[in-house]
């Protein structure tokens, strides 16, 4: 496969980048980040993608977090709605499949099961808004298309300066620095390790996967809290954490239930592990690191 990797430098596009580098299934791979390729502007992607000339284009760029897109919405409109525009007319030009990455966001949290890839979608703030509305860019430029949605990821740190850590490794370096935490407890997901997100990609893309969406998340689901106090538990780390009913943090609307569930192939085993095993792995690796 020859993959083109956007948002390379990002918390999913760093482990993206590491993980199709070293898979033998990948013979070639050009991976830009936003210095080298603003992928809101049409003609650009349009170049890249002729350029290379992929087999897929997995597109990782996002604006987030959720409060940022509230405050700049034109700016989250251009790069989660526009930029995947782009991207998926362009590859339908050169026969490449359009990756996209999307949000449990998408879904209004009101429910109280799972919620599976044929679910109604209904956002509650402009992050979730305009990712739905990427969903729909990409599969109205190109009959042939994946698009992944994913939720609350953790794993290695983004190459980029600018890019935040994951949840996972800013309430570890909080708690270790001594500060006591309060997190919400009222919210909950399904955590993901983006090593395995990045595998199932690349096994869906490798084993030619029927186009439409996919919920691609680690299995089970549980509260930023417990998952915070998971976190602590397996490091060692002893703090003071307080639970709290609400989002005294944040601006924009969190939906409050949005655990993600729906059939995957065969052959995506390695994304159905739970998602304390994926958790172990990575603490494990980030302690030997």
């Amino acid at each position: 496969m020859r993959i083109l990797l956007l948002g390379c430098e990002g918390l999913l596009g760093t482990t993206m980048r590491a993980t199709a580098a070293a898979d033998p299934r990948v013979t070639s791979m050009v991976a830009l980040g936003h210095g080298e390729i603003d992928i809101t502007d049409r003609e650009q992607v349009r170049r890249a993608v002729r350029e290379v000339r992929p087999d897929a284009c997995v597109n990782t760029a996002a604006l987030m977090p959720a409060d940022l897109c509230d405050q700049e919405a034109e700016r989250a409109y251009a790069v989660n709605t526009l930029g995947p525009r782009w991207v998926s007319q362009s590859c339908a030009e050169v026969g490449a499949v359009p990756v996209y990455i999307s949000t449990d966001f998408v879904f209004d949290g009101q429910g109280t099961r799972a919620y599976r890839p044929d679910d109604l979608p209904r956002p509650v703030q402009t992050y979730g808004i305009t990712k739905l509305a990427g969903e729909h860019e990409t599969r109205l430029g190109s009959d042939r298309h994946l698009i992944a949605r994913t939720a609350c990821l953790f794993g290695p740190p983004p190459v980029s300066p600018t890019a935040r850590a994951s949840f996972v490794d800013r309430v570890a370096a909080a708690a270790a620095a001594g500060n006591d935490l309060k997190i919400v407890d009222n919210v909950v997901m399904s955590p993901t390790f983006t090593g395995d997100l990045a595998t199932t990609v690349l096994d869906l893309l490798h084993h030619g996967a029927d186009s439409g969406v996919y919920h691609v998340v680690n299995q089970g689901s549980t509260s930023w809290y417990r998952l915070c106090v998971a976190v602590l538990e397996r490091l060692g780390i002893d703090a003071q954490v307080t639970p709290v009913e609400e989002q005294f943090t944040t601006t924009a609307p969190r939906p409050h239930h949005t655990p993600l569930a729906g059939e995957l192939p065969e052959f995506a085993r390695r994304i159905r592990r739970p998602w304390e095993a994926a958790l172990d792995e990575y603490l494990g690796v980030r302690r030997a690191g």
